[in-house]
């Protein structure tokens, strides 16, 4: 019997989510987003119980159609910030740094995969704060709008083409545009 020939590896696709720190860089959407969200939602419904009032996939990750950072930003939703005292320790365990309130935003926020390639942002806020309302908002005004999407995405091309290497002068360069969209402007 002759032995069998080797199959060659196969070629690993790019992986879905991660970033390198600092970089900025757009992607087509990804169908494989949503199904990564429904299981980071359960693995955090089981982390966080009943203290997490809704868990939302928010961001350009959560708009079909939207070219976007691959990081996924997901909202969580608390009676309080205290509520979520516990949280810090929970997360640790399942891969999140935590970094508290550090932009003064009125949230505590959290970072999950290696410090050289976030994968998920996870913002918990008050429910019915304005994070939350802005959270929400925005991705449904860009779910519903074909017209709005096209002008954020070239707003988004634009400023990682003068930001390439900076994530913040990225982030602030859209403000402007969200703050519009949500009548805050």
């Amino acid at each position: 019997m002759a032995p069998a020939m080797a199959r060659p590896e196969p070629r690993t696709a790019r992986p879905s989510l991660g970033l390198r720190r600092g970089e900025v860089r757009l992607v087509r959407h990804r169908r494989a987003w949503a199904a990564a969200f429904a299981r980071e939602r359960r693995r955090l419904e089981r982390l966080l119980g009943p203290g997490a009032l809704a868990i939302e996939h928010v961001g350009s990750t959560a708009v079909a159609g939207l070219a976007a950072k691959p990081v996924m930003d997901i909202a969580v939703a608390v009676d309080s910030l205290e509520a979520a005292g516990r949280w810090p320790a929970a997360l640790g365990g399942a891969g999140y740094a935590a970094f508290g309130d550090r932009e003064a935003r009125g949230e505590h926020f959290y970072a999950k995969g290696p410090q050289e390639r976030r994968t998920v942002y996870l913002h918990v806020v008050p429910i019915g704060s304005p994070n939350w309302s802005g959270f929400l908002g925005f991705r449904d005004a860009l779910r519903s709008s074909a017209q709005l999407r096209a002008r954020y995405e070239r707003l988004k091309r634009r400023a990682r083409a003068r930001h390439p290497r900076d994530r913040e002068a990225y982030t602030d360069a859209k403000g402007a545009f969200i703050r519009g969209v949500l009548g805050r402007g």
